[in-house]
């Protein structure tokens, strides 16, 4: 196979350090590995140039993000028009190759008339528009919650513009649902990760953890509910491990000698994090999408609580114990803090993992969608 790819990017795809950037970097790896040469366009801002892709793209470009006040007085959603370059369109059109834009966020040019006879398509992370009213829902500075508001209405607006592309890709089954209806153009494709098969130890751990983006404001109040409400009346080791933690979490954090806060683990770190843990806790607000990090703790951890708004995926709902109350998650961890991992709960996992969320077969998925 020999085929050539554009990928438009809506940061640098590694450190593949939270989710979008997990299934954005492990796809293209994988698509490198059947054999597709990758043309790698990435919208930057805060991340260095890393080496590590020059192995698996055939080329690679950067492109400055532009953010500007102006542009949020604009219609189109800030995350879109913020990448916009003239030198990516030109690029684009200097061969005729497929182009797979991941992201909403770097289809500003989706519909471009010099762009008509392309072959285009679009991986979703999430119903973005849900996802930015979430963030609203969450945030407590005012004027944050106002753009977040007012970027979830424009994105609902701009969604439609999906309607061009050749075929959508979510990563979840209800999110495919929702774009099959809408579109009619929506081919379910399961999220990227690191795992080739399930890693999971057997016998016990020492400790509960919390893991996610905590620049993400959904996570970061999370991991304060868990302080306070949960972790803080338990006897046991606990740990918050993410991206960024807000200054509130570190504060309150260093109050709990019981509970420690990991700040920007490297990726072998945070999977030793995951694997060593007893109980991998992972509770969530919003249904929107798939939540990666629940797939790198059923592949990497032990027992994993989550509550319904993970938990009603019946596919893997098997595979972890679900808790939606403080007192119920307190209840369950008293319950799993002593009973090991066994052979037999790792080949559980094993047979509905490979089944469903095999990186080859969605890349060999992905590639008879595009080609």
């Amino acid at each position: 196979m020999n085929f050539n790819l554009h990928i438009i990017t809506l940061n640098i795809p590694f450190p593949p350090d939270y989710g979008g950037m997990i299934d954005t970097y492990y796809r293209i790896r994988s698509l490198h590995d059947l054999g597709i040469r990758i043309h790698l366009h990435c919208f930057e801002y805060g991340r260095k140039h890393p080496k590590e892709l020059e192995s698996i793209c055939e080329t690679i470009h950067f492109y400055p993000r532009k953010p500007g006040l102006i542009k949020q007085l604009s219609s189109v959603p800030y995350i879109v028009s913020s990448r916009r370059s003239e030198q990516l369109l030109a690029n684009l059109l200097s061969n005729d190759y497929p182009i797979l834009f991941d992201g909403l966020h770097t289809a500003y040019y989706i519909n471009h008339k010099l762009l008509s006879d392309r072959e285009k398509t679009v991986r979703l992370h999430n119903i973005e528009h849900d996802y930015y009213k979430s963030l609203s829902d969450n945030e407590r500075n005012p004027l944050k919650r106002f753009y977040f508001l007012m970027e979830s209405v424009r994105l609902r607006k701009f969604e439609k513009i999906l309607k061009v592309a050749d075929h959508v890709f979510p990563l979840s089954f209800n999110d495919q649902v929702y774009f099959n209806s809408k579109y009619q153009n929506s081919v379910y494709i399961a999220p990227f990760h690191p795992f080739k098969e399930p890693v999971n130890l057997t016998g016990t751990g020492e400790y509960v953890i919390y893991h996610g983006d905590l620049s993400v404001n959904e996570n970061a109040l999370i991991s304060d509910s868990l302080i306070s409400n949960v972790f803080s009346g338990i006897p046991y080791k606990c740990i918050i491990a993410g991206k960024d933690p807000p200054e509130y979490i570190k504060l309150k954090v260093a109050g709990y000698p019981n509970i420690s806060l990991i700040s920007n683990p490297d990726n072998d770190q945070m999977t030793e994090l995951i694997k060593n843990a007893q109980i991998n806790l992972l509770p969530a607000k919003s249904s929107n999408g798939f939540k990666i990090k629940f797939l790198m703790a059923l592949y990497a951890g032990r027992h994993c609580i989550v509550n319904s708004v993970i938990g009603e995926d019946a596919l893997l709902s098997n595979l972890c114990h679900t808790a939606d109350y403080d007192s119920e998650i307190i209840t369950k961890i008293h319950s799993l803090m002593n009973i090991p991992f066994t052979e037999e709960m790792i080949s559980e996992r094993k047979k509905i993992l490979s089944e469903n969320f095999d990186i080859r077969r969605s890349a060999e998925k992905l590639i008879k969608s595009i080609f």
